[in-house]
């Protein structure tokens, strides 16, 4: 019972002791902690003072403050979380000139490192007012710069927020090389070589800047992807206000390009962009993406420039919602462009409006095109479906120059100076259905050297004249309205093979003519109360065929002689005729005070055919199966404005002397081998 262990007795003594120092150890941490030791400071240089001098002494969590006067120095921060700013805030009375102007100003290699309030100048070729290298998380914020090579430079650095700053006289504003994540926003740019570049960088974001008189571009983007501009305002810039090559996936919202003396946007090699809401207004030309598809603009107002959107080689692209005014050569144009879709646009004052030269396979809908040269224009464009567009007041509504297998479907193309729809030169195999074309000065819908078109169901009225075919083969008009044109309803002109059917060609002066027009075939239409002639036919219109019509005009045949092989009928054949009655045969020749010879002449076996044959005229021509109305037929009347006096159309006139043929304004020539591209440039 009386042993000690003298092992524990040991241990015990030696923890006791442990224990001791530890508490004096906390005891001097709190002894410390009350005399400021290891505390955030705040270093205040003065004026004949070094800057770097301060920085050396300094630990993290310091600020230097800089009283106002002029400073000769070359900074370099290794230390992060440091914070470097004017007592003032003023950069105007707190400047810091390159000693050196070989070397950065401030050269940074750290992070959280705070720059505010300075006049930052002078630092010479390829040397930056500041240089982020590998630096993260850093806010360079209301300073201005002033005669730097460089103004602010990022490399290889991460999360920067560059705020608030103004530069002038240098080469490049900001520039961002190898550099993601950062923000640039609120800085105030002029007098530069370039304003903002981003060189082979990522999801950045360019906010709010106002760039102007640069050099070169006001923002440049170079083999970058997912950087977002938005809200900045490029002005006055001597090439392109948004420069942007090689990138992809960017998104441009709500910038203004303005008095750019080349591109307000321009793109080139960058697929897959977003331009949303922007604006580019009087520049030498607007938006242009070259090589640049699979992109969508949409919300654009884009007015005043040479061109206002133009795509080359920009295939499966959008063009959406956008206000294209007052563009003097074209508002929207597709050149070389395919499986596009020009919707939902507002264009006004344009020279052409919608305009497509050697592009095929795209989607023009729903676009407004008001007051401008040619509304819709397409030149070499194959396999376009135009649908539910408006043309109003332009000079013509839609020109379709060589432009073949086109679907043109439920457009208005009204009040034209000129015509309504024009189709020339080889615009071969387009289908027209459901379009109206009323009130053009001209022509309602005029096809000249355009073969194998179907022109359907679509209503052409108050025109001086309706629907004029020019040495054009091998159409089909079938089922149009064509009435109360002035001068002629239907007009063929050296035009042969062509299917006239089932059209209301009516309340005109004329209401089929044929000039010089062989191998005709006109069937099913309804021709009545035109004022001098229901059909008028030349002395070198031969071998056409015209059978099943319903006329009822005061004349409805002046056939002048010399034609030959001109047939008037079809042999009876079973079949439900235009009257009713229960066989085809001739046609029904009527007049409006009931006198005609089908209403007179008696049907004895009551199969819808007059009893005896018509004599055409003095043409020497017969219909041998006149139709009879087998129903009362209720009879037109003929407008008090339309007379028989009209003056006739010699026979072989052309009317070569409307204006159809105006020359072409399409820009083809358009180069793709621009060499402005800076690679790698940093100065």
């Amino acid at each position: 019972m009386g042993y000690i262990n003298l092992n524990n007795k040991y241990h015990l003594t030696w923890g006791m002791n442990i224990n001791r120092v530890f508490s004096l150890f906390l005891a001097l941490v709190v002894f410390s902690s009350g005399l400021g030791i290891g505390a955030a400071a705040e270093i205040t240089v003065q004026p004949g003072q070094s800057i770097q001098d301060a920085l050396n002494s300094s630990v993290s969590g310091d600020e230097i403050i800089i009283s106002p006067g002029n400073y000769a120095d070359n900074l370099r921060i290794t230390t992060g979380d440091i914070t470097v700013r004017s007592a003032s805030g003023n950069p105007e009375d707190t400047i810091v000139t390159a000693a050196s102007p070989a070397e950065d100003v401030f050269y940074v290699e750290a992070s959280n490192v705070t720059i505010t309030g300075l006049g930052i100048n002078g630092a010479g070729y390829d040397r930056a007012g500041v240089y982020l290298i590998r630096s993260n998380n850093c806010i360079i914020e209301n300073n201005e710069f002033l005669n730097n090579a460089l103004g602010i430079y990022l490399k290889n650095s991460t999360y920067n927020l560059i705020l608030n700053n103004t530069a002038a006289a240098g080469k490049r504003a900001v520039n961002v090389e190898r550099s993601n994540y950062n923000t640039i926003s609120g800085n105030n740019v002029s007098e530069q070589r370039f304003g903002i570049y981003f060189l082979v960088s990522e999801a950045n974001i360019a906010s709010n800047n106002q760039v102007s008189g640069s050099a070169d571009h006001g923002i440049v983007l170079e083999s970058c992807s997912d950087t977002s501009l938005v809200n900045n305002t490029v002005s006055s810039n001597e090439d392109n206000g948004i420069h942007i090559v090689g990138s992809t996936n960017n998104s441009l919202t709500g910038n203004t390009a303005d008095s750019n003396l080349v591109y307000g946007i321009y793109l080139r090699d960058s697929k897959g962009n977003n331009l949303t809401d922007n604006k580019a207004l009087n520049n030498s030309r607007g938006i242009f993406l070259l090589r640049s598809g699979e992109s969508e603009l949409s919300g654009n107002e884009v007015s005043n420039n040479r061109n206002g959107i133009l795509l080359t080689s920009a295939g499966n692209s959008s063009i959406l919602y956008s206000t294209v005014l007052q563009n003097n050569a074209s508002g929207i144009s597709l050149l070389n462009s395919t499986y596009c879709n020009i919707s939902e646009n507002v264009l006004s004052g344009n020279t052409l409006g919608i305009d497509l030269a050697f592009s095929s396979n795209s989607t023009i809908v729903n676009n407004n095109i008001q007051e401008g040269g040619r509304g819709l224009n397409l030149q070499d464009s194959n396999y376009n479906i135009l649908v539910n567009n408006t043309a109003l007041k332009n000079r013509y509504g839609a020109y379709l120059l060589r432009s073949g297998w086109n679907v043109f479907s439920n457009n208005i193309a009204s009040e034209s100076d000129d015509h309504g729809i024009v189709l020339e030169n080889s615009s071969n195999s387009n289908e027209l259905s459901g379009n109206t074309a009323d009130s053009n000065r001209a022509y309602g819908i005029y096809l000249t050297g355009s073969n194998n078109n179907d022109i359907s169901n679509n209503k052409v009225s108050e025109n001086s004249r309706g629907i004029y075919l020019m040495t054009s083969n091998g159409n089909a008009l079938l089922n149009n309205t064509v009435l109360n044109n002035g001068e002629y309803a239907i007009l063929l002109a050296y035009s042969s093979g062509n299917d006239i059917l089932e059209n209301e060609a009516s309340s005109s002066n004329r209401g089929i003519h044929l000039s010089t027009s062989d191998d005709n075939t006109l069937s099913g239409n309804n021709i009545v109360s035109n004022g001098v002639s229901g059909l008028h036919m030349t002395s070198t219109s031969n071998n056409n065929t015209f059978f099943n019509n319903y006329l009822n005009n005061n004349v409805n045949a002046d056939v002048k002689q010399g034609s030959v092989g001109n047939v008037w009928n079809t042999t009876k054949t079973k079949g439900t005729s235009i009257t009713g009655g229960p066989y085809l045969g001739g046609n029904f020749w009527g007049k409006p005070d009931g006198t005609g010879f089908s209403q007179t002449t008696a049907d004895s076996d009551v199969d819808g055919i007059a009893d005896g044959e018509f004599n055409i005229s003095n043409s020497g021509y017969a219909d041998y199966l006149p139709l009879v109305a087998v129903s009362d037929t209720e009879q037109p009347v003929i407008p008090e404005n339309l007379t028989d006096d009209e003056p006739e159309m010699p026979e072989n006139e052309t009317e070569t002397n409307i204006n159809t043929t105006e020359t072409n304004t399409t820009e083809t020539t358009i180069s793709e081998t621009e060499t402005d591209t800076y690679e790698n440039e940093t100065a």
